[in-house]
């Protein structure tokens, strides 16, 4: 038995997963909400779709490219207090961002909300672990839930609050994360430490990775990114494509993201489990083959069909999540917080670029190709996956 596997305790912490679980629901309330939110900003001020774009490439880098480095800082020292001040400024941010005006504010709201998705995830990440015992998928897949979830209820609730009571009602979205803040200082105690002590230049934490680690870690991350673009696509250019050039209503494209996001909710549940039970990389490789065709379909589809095509799109896709967090985890054993960092946070958060690209192509090329390359971009994901190692691989 190594060190990681003697780090991880053996019991399996159901509550404390759930109330990790529910600080990533009020967190990703940002990520479900911005998203309807995005096409009143871009009306109301008159953006192209790469300045859009950029709302949502600020909140994707900011809520991913610090996330490594707190990574690093959990591996190094207990940061417990990442967990309350991460929910807080992930909502505030959100809760401004409609309520001011002037694209330069918005863009610093937007900054904000993505730095307390930064704070949260990495040490949400590395305690679920601790949490989850010797089924480390699985609590990772209760811990995702609530993202999902918070992701959906966030689409939901902001489309709901812009058309009946317009954008500014966005500033109630504070209150959830107060109320969290809340919780995870009056349960601190409760939460799990891994028995470290902090060391410099010692085996626990070494500056050597073996070169097929490296690789191995390369080709997840690619993985992750290019299935961060298609699922940042459909989440934060199709309800703009939906609203602004199909001539759909905010309540029709908000209707296609709750339904995505639902569906990535139920898809968690299943998917953690089936990769404890099926192994990792069948499970991945998997889900993104069957990206290929159901992307296919939802470019042809049309009213329920669309919805329902989608709403199977959001189960395969949102299913590995958890999965691949483990896989980083498991090829850094002793860098979980960094590895939860690179997973949750980087590689998620370049969705953004994708975005951006994706207003680019949109604004030189016209929507419809936008929309094409969505739909391509799982062919590249499938190949990559292939590389990926067996689930026996140790890393440093």
């Amino acid at each position: 038995m190594n060190g990681a596997e003697k780090a991880v305790p053996k019991n399996f912490r159901t509550k404390v997963l759930l109330l990790l679980s529910s600080g990533h629901l009020v967190t990703d309330l940002a990520s479900g909400g911005l998203p309807v939110l995005l096409p009143i900003i871009q009306a109301s001020l008159n953006l192209s779709y790469s300045a859009a774009g950029v709302i949502s490439l600020v909140f994707n880098v900011s809520s991913s490219v610090i996330q490594p480095l707190l990574g690093y800082l959990s591996d190094r020292v207990k940061s417990r207090w990442l967990l309350p001040v991460g929910c807080i400024l992930s909502t505030a941010g959100l809760a401004l961002a409609g309520v001011i005006s002037g694209y330069w504010l918005i863009l610093a709201a937007v900054l904000l909300s993505g730095l307390g998705s930064a704070a949260y995830h990495p040490e949400a990440s590395k305690v679920s672990r601790l949490a989850s015992g010797s089924r480390p998928a699985t609590g990772l897949s209760i811990f995702m839930i609530g993202g999902a979830l918070g992701a959906a209820l966030g689409s939901l609730i902001m489309a709901q609050i812009v058309v009946h009571i317009g954008g500014h009602a966005s500033f109630y979205f504070i209150f959830p994360g107060l109320l969290m803040g809340i919780l995870f200082f009056i349960f601190r105690d409760k939460l799990p430490d891994e028995p470290r002590t902090i060391i410099k230049g010692t085996e626990a934490i070494t500056t050597h990775v073996p070169k097929q680690v490296m690789f191995s870690l390369s080709v997840l991350l690619l993985v992750v990114i290019f299935r961060s673009w298609i699922q940042s696509g459909l989440t934060h250019f199709m309800p703009m494509y939906f609203v602004n050039y199909l001539g759909k209503s905010p309540s029709y494209a908000g209707s296609l993201l709750v339904a995505f996001m639902l569906a990535g909710a139920i898809g968690t549940i299943f998917g953690g489990p089936l990769a404890d039970r099926l192994g990792r990389k069948t499970t991945l490789v998997g889900s993104t083959a069957l990206l290929i065709p159901l992307l296919l379909l939802f470019k042809f589809s049309d009213g329920l069909w669309s919805l329902i095509i989608l709403f199977i799109i959001g189960m395969v896709m949102v299913s590995t999540m958890a999965t691949t967090v483990v896989m980083g985890q498991e090829l850094l054993p002793h860098r979980v917080g960094v590895a939860s960092g690179l997973m949750t946070g980087f590689a998620i958060g370049m969705g953004g670029v994708g975005v951006t690209l994706l207003g680019v192509i949109a604004d030189n090329f016209g929507a419809p190709a936008a929309v094409w390359t969505i739909t391509l971009l799982p062919v590249v994901t499938f190949l990559l996956s292939l590389l990926l190692p067996k689930d026996n691989l140790k890393g440093a």
